[in-house]
């Protein structure tokens, strides 16, 4: 058991309070007052460092060919640790071995818990070649605990066989009883070969023309008119949408050519900052892809070192400097995230029962950033990090990352328990 002394912890206002934390790998108590236990502690005194929730990425791309996936794993998961990510969620997006099957599944268990330095859940995928059985397959995965069901349109990947809009249609209506979530990447193909946000956004307009109930979530939004139609349709259905990490930097810090991409938001920046504000961005991610290094073009996402420095950022240039919620901006990337992936309260929050997932934050100290194009001194540091209650300080440790089983199912969010 371990407890740590002199910690301050974020409150829903501006304050913070000074608290005691009894924890294993779990979380057993939080007090503004002294907590006697009657076994041996060790204690941390923290001085006055912020005790903040681990980040959760609600998807990447990080697994590629059989052969490399271990390695894969490892170097992934340890620059996300490093930076105070302590959950991700799996897509398979480019993987040779897609999740049909819980054979599949049980081989990304024994995967993650050889490799990981995080804990790691997964969505899981269609074999449509498997058809009529392709829909009881993609129900058996979520009633045994994948986050969701990932889609793509097109596919990304050759070892998954391209679905058409009629037959995602077909797969809704398949499941329409139950409360399978799922994940749409991908555009409309007749609208325009390549892709392009005006292709994104009529893809989700078609899925949402039979998608009223079941929660969907759209990853990689990065346009204000995509954005205002999710907002709005969402209170409606069930639909959230997740913007990479690297495209705030590249709008907020400027990015080149590279901003050329974000015209639409840069025109619009004064009125997404009001979203910021209110917590009408639901989430961010880092958008990891093992394959970002090999494509010039970024529609592979991004390498591992984004994970490494994307908390901070946030911190520093969203909290600190723009004056944004310390609270919004940990929802935007732990809680929310926790409660899309049906992971909530296990992760995504500090509070009694749930794991000792960490970020030990220093507001006082600066760090530099040089990656991307990018650089330039952060305010605050990250002076460790907590994986279920063992600090992760040397980098040279083994993985003790876990498979990550759902806990709950995503909150319909027309419901007053809504979960945004």
């Amino acid at each position: 058991m371990k407890k740590f002394i002199n910690a301050s912890l974020p409150t829903s206002s501006t304050a913070f309070r000074k608290v005691e934390i009894l924890f294993d790998d779990k979380i057993r108590k939080i007090s503004t007052d002294e907590i006697v236990t009657e076994e041996p502690v060790e204690l941390i005194d923290l001085e006055g460092a912020l005790v903040l929730p681990g980040a959760i990425d609600t998807h990447t791309h990080i697994l590629g060919d059989s052969a490399s996936q271990a390695k894969q794993i490892q170097s992934f998961t340890k620059a996300a640790l490093s930076g105070g990510w302590t959950t991700i969620a799996e897509m398979s997006f480019h993987s040779d071995r897609p999740i049909f099957n819980l054979q599949d599944v049980q081989s990304f268990k024994d995967l993650v818990e050889a490799n990981s330095h995080v804990d790691m859940a997964l969505w899981g995928n269609v074999n449509i070649a498997d058809y009529p059985y392709h829909a009881e397959a993609a129900q058996l995965l979520w009633t045994k605990g994948v986050v969701g069901i990932a889609l793509f349109s097109p596919s990304p990947n050759p070892h998954l066989q391209e679905m058409s809009f009629d037959e995602i249609m077909d797969l809704f209506m398949d499941i329409y009883e139950s409360d399978t979530a799922f994940s749409f990447e991908g555009y409309n193909t007749e609208l325009s070969k390549k892709f392009s946000y005006a292709a994104q956004r009529d893809a989700i307009k078609k899925l949402l023309r039979r998608m009223q109930e079941n929660p969907i979530h759209i990853p990689k939004v990065s346009c204000w008119e995509t954005i205002e139609f999710i907002n709005t349709i969402s209170k409606r259905s069930d639909i959230s949408f997740s913007m990479s990490i690297r495209d705030l930097m590249d709008l907020l810090d400027g990015g080149g050519n590279k901003q050329k991409r974000l015209l639409d938001l840069v025109e619009h920046q004064i009125e997404f900052m009001d979203l910021l504000k209110t917590n009408k961005i639901y989430m961010f991610g880092n958008d990891l892809d093992s394959l970002a290094d090999a494509k010039s073009d970024g529609s592979a996402g991004n390498p591992a070192k984004l994970a490494q420095y994307s908390y901070l950022w946030m911190l520093s240039e969203l909290w600190k400097a723009r004056k944004i919620p310390l609270a919004t901006c940990l929802k935007m990337i732990s809680e929310n995230p926790a409660k899309r992936l049906g992971l909530y309260p296990q992760k995504g929050c500090l509070e009694a029962g749930s794991d000792a997932d960490f970020v030990i934050y220093d507001p006082e100290a600066v760090t530099p950033m040089k990656a991307f194009g990018y650089e330039k001194t952060l305010t605050g540091a990250i002076r460790e990090v907590y994986l279920r209650g063992q600090a992760m300080g040397n980098t040279n440790s083994k993985p003790t990352g876990v498979y990550l089983s759902r806990q709950t199912n995503p909150k319909r969010r027309y419901n007053k328990t809504s979960w945004i």
